[in-house]
């Protein structure tokens, strides 16, 4: 039996017909075996991973081996190469990307594939042999992570528009519109390691009974991902979002700076502006912070409304500051290998300016590496989150790499958490910024806006300036105090509340301390997530970093993030797990600063502590309708302060003790 399974139309399913109609020319019988079985999964998705989007992948498994005429000589993995005397197929997985480009399209270095795009009226060309390697591996980890490990993967280029003579002299991994099957078989014969046996050779990529596995109906290769009504409602925003087309004609012309504190929607105003940009124009737009957890959240966003992130198609590529500059390093030869990365990371990046600055990376060096690695490189519009954060001189090297023209900036007010202000307007005239100011607060429920106001004047943030939304109405604010990371009752009761209004887990988000996250068993976990797991409740824990990388997709998992990665991030329900720890954290935090900022006459406590509130004010505008604090038992100024508040607030505010 052969099924074509996913998208049933377009280039790639058009693709997957002809591969299929080669395979049944050299096996007729297939169409009707119920012992063999052959799946060709079209547009693929692997959500939550660095490369999402894969075009075909087939999957393989026969009763008995097939056998196939032999071509070429064989390269196993441990011998030399020979002419192998008879050939069989026992089963088989292809991750396979399909290029429909003509000669004039397509360039070979040594076997290396390229293809050629062109974006913005310049010429780019996209690697194409890298970036199906790259699919392969990370299908490669998609298996592995849902118990397949012990299997081959093999990544094939399909060059529909190129002919076999079009193509280098083999062993290579790509095939033209004319190659049978059986020249597909022949080329996983000289670059998949076949087993041998003398002069027999038998291709086969795994246990049978994985591959039984494998394609079963019930294994979740296409997967989906629903969206919870709080996620559709994330997506009107961004797809119907009131952004005025005034702000959209600044694009290319003037550095647009969006301005306003937590709440205010900073976030989805970037990514508003990113899809209309490429719904009305086809831009591609890279997005860039600081967060991995938020790039995970964003990502898994951009993936429910179907964004691409193609040079071909245009779209929204999410990524962090250091991943996207280090790349630039790396293309530009200022580093030669990521070991150690973080470690060099500083000196590198003074190094790659410092040639920006004296020409020896000149504009010509730039234009070539977008035109080699368009897909890393080659963007129409630069959103940059939390800009407020960027050192200077990560901001001098995107704008001279971009232009100030091409950058988006939104900046939080007063919600720095690196050792100094940013500056985006340095240098440049006033005529080529363009500033938006937001103060309307689009997050919160109003009365959950009001207790954060009041909180900020108790702290003694007498400049914080954020109006309720009156349209959202409501909002309610739990104070608890004990030991809430060692009891999963509270958040019992909060999911089953917000689910009885369609919320679902997913839809809620904690936020813990450092104190709270430790190493068990070579993982990095939060308390509440051992907690939660023990008492039966799924968890996405993204204080492992390793989980950072791939963005939830079981709406009934918890988000949990540390408090230094909450930011941009928003939960109907937010659970601020140890908040006192936070404050404790960040107060003794300040002392490691350097001391260039703070009032002249103000005391090293109360720039401490003013340090600490303007952290605090992070997770407390993360909430929509329910904002929960846990404290401990012992006195402290903040709880005091909470309590101050919660006298005024008694009326959508409660104080539990546990």
């Amino acid at each position: 039996m052969i099924e074509i399974l996913g998208v049933l139309d377009g280039k790639e399913y058009e693709a997957a017909r002809h591969i299929r109609s080669k395979m049944l020319a050299v096996w007729p019988d297939l169409s009707q075996s119920r012992a063999d079985h052959v799946k060709i999964f079209v547009g693929l998705k692997l959500y939550g991973y660095r490369v999402e989007d894969i075009d075909i992948v087939v999957i393989a498994h026969f009763a008995r081996p097939r056998s196939f005429a032999v071509e070429y000589r064989f390269y196993p993995k441990d011998g030399d190469p020979f002419i192998p005397k008879t050939a069989a197929v026992k089963s088989f997985i292809l991750v396979i990307e399909t290029k429909s480009h003509d000669a004039t399209g397509v360039r070979f270095t040594d076997k290396t594939a390229s293809v050629r795009y062109l974006r913005s009226g310049r010429e780019t060309w996209e690697a194409v042999t890298e970036k199906n390697r790259q699919q392969m591996f990370e299908f490669k980890s998609y298996l592995e992570r849902h118990g397949i490990a012990r299997v081959y993967t093999q990544d094939l280029i399909f060059f529909s528009g190129l002919r076999e003579s079009d193509l280098p002299k083999r062993p290579h991994n790509c095939f033209g519109i004319d190659a049978s099957f059986e020249r597909i078989l022949n080329m996983l014969g000289q670059i998949a390691n076949p087993h041998y046996d003398g002069r027999d050779v038998l291709l086969s990529f795994g246990a049978d009974a994985t591959f039984e596995k494998l394609l079963s109906p019930d294994f979740p290769l296409l997967q989906t991902i629903e969206p919870t009504p709080i996620d559709r409602g994330r997506m009107d925003r961004i797809v119907r979002g009131a952004v005025a087309d005034t702000w959209l004609d600044d694009l290319g012309h003037k550095q647009v700076m969006i301005r306003g504190r937590g709440g205010v929607g900073k976030t989805v105003i970037l990514l508003q502006m990113a899809y209309r940009n490429f719904d009305q124009a086809g831009a591609r737009s890279l997005v860039l912070t600081y967060n991995k957890a938020l790039v995970a959240d964003m990502r898994r966003t951009m993936a429910l409304l179907g964004v691409p992130r193609s040079v071909e198609r245009g779209g929204i590529s999410i990524d962090t500051v250091h991943a996207f500059i280090g790349r630039m390093m790396y293309g530009l030869g200022i580093i030669t290998t990521y070991d150690g990365f973080l470690d060099q990371y500083e000196m590198a990046k003074q190094m790659l300016l410092d040639y920006l600055k004296t020409g020896a990376v000149s504009r010509a060096d730039l234009d070539a590496l977008m035109s080699r690695e368009g897909d890393a490189f080659l963007w129409d519009s630069v959103f940059v989150d939390e800009g407020q954060d960027w050192p200077a001189s990560e901001i001098s090297i995107l704008q001279a790499v971009y232009g100030p023209e091409r950058l988006i900036v939104a900046d939080g007010v007063d919600q720095y958490v690196r050792n100094s202000v940013a500056n985006w307007a340095n240098g440049l005239p006033r005529d080529r910024i363009r500033p938006h100011r937001l103060r309307r607060c689009l997050r919160m429920k109003s009365n959950l806006t009001r207790f954060v106001s009041d909180l900020a004047s108790q702290f003694g943030l007498a400049d914080w300036d954020l109006d309720p939304n009156n349209d959202a109405p409501g909002g309610r604010v739990l104070i608890v105090e004990g030991d809430l990371a060692a009891d999963a009752t509270l958040y019992g009761k909060l999911a089953a509340e917000a689910l009885a209004l369609g919320n679902h887990p997913i839809d809620l988000l904690a936020c813990v301390p450092p104190a709270l996250v430790s190493e068990v068993n070579g993982e990095t976990v939060s308390a509440p997530g051992v907690a939660l797991r023990t008492a039966g409740y799924s968890v996405w824990d993204g204080t492992s970093i390793d989980v950072r990388d791939n963005f939830p997709t079981d709406k009934s998992a918890l988000r949990i993030v540390q408090y230094d990665s909450c930011r941009g991030l928003e939960g109907w329900t937010v659970i601020n797990y140890a908040f006192d720890a936070l404050w404790d954290y960040k107060h003794s935090q300040w002392k490691f600063l350097p001391r260039d900022y703070g009032e002249l006459f103000d005391t090293p406590e109360e720039l401490a502590a003013q340090y600490a509130a303007r952290w605090a004010m992070i997770p407390l505008t993360r909430a929509m309708d329910t904002l929960v604090i846990n404290v401990s038992p012992r006195p402290s100024s903040l709880k005091s302060s909470l309590k101050k508040v919660h006298e005024r607030r008694s009326d959508f505010m409660q104080w539990i003790v546990v």
